[in-house]
C-alpha cells in the first residue's frame, strides 16, 4: 500500500508545484478529488493493517484449536470405554476399577488395573502423568489375581 500512499504524495506535491488554483471551480475540484483520495489511502492501510492483525490473531487460535484438538484426542484414549459396562455386572465393574489421588492435584478418580499395570496413570483434571511406586503395583497386581482366582471358583 505504499506505493499508492507515494502517488498520492506525489500528486499534491504537483498541485502544489503547479500553483492549483483553488479558487477556480477546476482548481476546487482536482483539490477536492487529492483530498477524497488520500483519504481513500488511509482507509485502505488502516484496513490493511487490520487484515494483517486478523490473520495474525486466526493463527493463533487455530495453533489454540490445534492444542485443544491433540489434548482432547489424548484425554478420548485414556477414558474409559464405557459401552463395556453393559456385559460386566456389578460386582466385576467394581473389581476392574481403582480409586486413584493424584499426588499432584489431590484430584481422586477412578481408573482401570491396565493403567497401574503400565505405569500409564494420567490425572484427568489436571493431565500429569504419575507411576505408582512398585509395591503398589505389586499389591495391586496380587489383588488382581486373587479376584479373578475367587471368580472362577464361582462359575
Amino acid at each position: 500500500m505504499k506505493y499508492i500512499s507515494e502517488k498520492v504524495a506525489y500528486i499534491k506535491g504537483l498541485a502544489e508545484g503547479l500553483k492549483l488554483d483553488t479558487s477556480s471551480d477546476e482548481g476546487r475540484i482536482i483539490s477536492a478529488l487529492i483530498d477524497v483520495i488520500d483519504d481513500l489511502t488511509d482507509a485502505v492501510d488502516g484496513i490493511a493493517e487490520a487484515h494483517d492483525d486478523l490473520a495474525d490473531y486466526v493463527e493463533v487460535i487455530d495453533e489454540d484449536l490445534e492444542d485443544l484438538s491433540d489434548d482432547f484426542d489424548e484425554l478420548n484414549d485414556l477414558l474409559f470405554d464405557f459401552s463395556d459396562l453393559e456385559h460386566m455386572d456389578e460386582d466385576d465393574e467394581d473389581d476392574d476399577l481403582y480409586e486413584v489421588i493424584c499426588p499432584d492435584c489431590g484430584e481422586v478418580y477412578l481408573t482401570d488395573f491396565e493403567s497401574f499395570d503400565a505405569d500409564d496413570v494420567i490425572c484427568p483434571k489436571c493431565g500429569k502423568k504419575f507411576e505408582l511406586e512398585s509395591k503398589v503395583v505389586d499389591k495391586l497386581k496380587q489383588a488382581e489375581a486373587c479376584m479373578h482366582h475367587h471368580q472362577d471358583e464361582e462359575a
